[in-house]
C-alpha cells in the first residue's frame, strides 16, 4: 500500500509540474539541520538514523567543495536549506548565491543563514535573474536527477555554464541509479551528458557497490572498463545511508591524494561519496 500510494504521489507531482512549466512541486521533503525533518504535506515527524545520516552525507559534499572556493564567488543552485552557504563560508568563498525552487526552504535559509550568503527563488534550468559569466565556482547537488525526469537536463546545464565564469568549475552531485533503482544517471547517460557539453571534466564513480541485483550492472561495468574515476574512498560506514538487511561493499582503486584536472588539483581524501556521481568540469566559453 505505501509503495502505491508513492507511486500515485510522484505521478501527481509530475503531472503539476509539466502543467505548471516548473518542473517542480512543493512537497516540503528537503535536507535540514539539527534533525528536522518534514513530510510532503509540510508536517513535522521524527527524524530517523537515515535522516541523519543523510544530512551528514550532504555536507560531505560542501566540504569536498569547499577546497576550490577560497577567495571565490560561489553560487549553490538548488541550495535547499542553506545550510552549505556556512561551511563554504568557513572554507574561504568570498560571496554565496543560493538558488532553489522550493518557497519553504529558501524562506527557512532567509531565516538562518543570512550571516553566510543570500538566498532566491529561481529554478535550474531558467536563471535569468543572473547575468553572464557571473561565479568562479557553480555547485548543484541532488537536483539534476529531478530536472532529467521531465528531460530537462541539457537545459539546466546550459545555464549553469552560462553563469559560471570561463575556466570556472562547476561541480555537481547526483544519484548513481544503479544504486537507487533507476533514480538518477546510469553512467552512460552521466558521462554522455558532460561529454556533450565540456571538454574536460572528471567523473567520481560513488564509493559503494550496488545492492542485490544492481551489483550484476556495476560488475559488467568494471569488467568493461566502462566507469568513472575509482577512488578507493575513505567512508565512515556508521554516518552512511544503507537499506536494512545489507552490508555495504566498497569500490576499490585509486588511494586518496590528488588527482590532477588540467590546472586543477583535486583532493580525493575529501570525496565521502557513498551514492551519487560526483563531477568536477571545467567551462569553456
Amino acid at each position: 500500500m505505501k509503495t502505491l500510494i508513492k507511486e500515485v504521489l510522484e505521478a501527481f507531482t509530475h503531472f503539476i509540474g509539466r502543467i505548471s512549466g516548473r518542473y517542480y512541486f512543493e512537497d516540503y521533503i528537503r535536507v535540514y539541520p539539527s534533525g528536522l525533518v518534514f513530510n510532503r504535506l509540510g508536517k513535522k515527524r521524527k527524524a530517523t538514523k537515515q535522516d541523519l545520516n543523510n544530512y551528514l552525507n550532504h555536507c560531505k559534499f560542501y566540504r569536498f567543495v569547499g577546497q576550490f572556493v577560497n577567495n571565490k564567488k560561489v553560487v549553490d543552485v538548488g541550495c535547499g536549506s542553506g545550510y552549505g552557504s556556512k561551511i563554504l563560508k568557513e572554507c574561504g568563498s568570498i560571496s554565496y548565491d543560493g538558488f532553489d525552487i522550493s518557497k519553504s526552504s529558501i524562506k527557512y535559509a532567509k531565516s538562518h543563514y543570512t550571516d553566510y550568503g543570500t538566498f532566491c527563488i529561481s529554478s535550474i534550468t531558467n536563471m535569468s535573474q543572473v547575468a553572464d559569466s557571473s561565479y568562479d565556482i557553480t555547485i548543484s547537488s541532488e537536483v539534476m536527477e529531478h530536472i532529467k525526469e521531465y528531460n530537462m537536463e541539457n537545459r539546466a546545464i546550459g545555464e549553469l555554464k552560462r553563469i559560471t565564469k570561463n575556466k570556472g568549475l562547476i561541480i555537481i552531485g547526483t544519484p548513481n541509479s544503479e544504486l537507487l533503482n533507476n533514480h538518477g544517471f546510469s553512467y552512460d547517460e552521466i558521462n554522455g551528458l558532460f561529454s556533450k557539453n565540456f571538454s574536460h571534466y572528471c567523473i567520481f564513480e560513488n564509493a559503494f557497490i550496488p545492492f542485490g541485483e544492481n551489483k550484476k550492472a556495476w560488475t559488467k561495468r568494471l569488467e568493461e572498463k566502462n566507469t568513472g574515476v575509482i577512488i578507493s574512498e575513505l567512508i565512515n560506514i556508521e554516518e552512511s545511508c544503507i537499506p536494512d538487511g545489507y552490508t555495504p561493499e566498497l569500490k576499490h582503486g585509486l588511494e586518496v591524494g590528488t588527482y590532477n584536472l588540467e590546472n586543477y588539483k583535486i583532493d580525493t581524501k575529501l570525496l565521502h561519496n557513498t551514492h551519487s556521481w560526483v563531477i568536477v568540469a571545467i567551462n569553456e566559453q
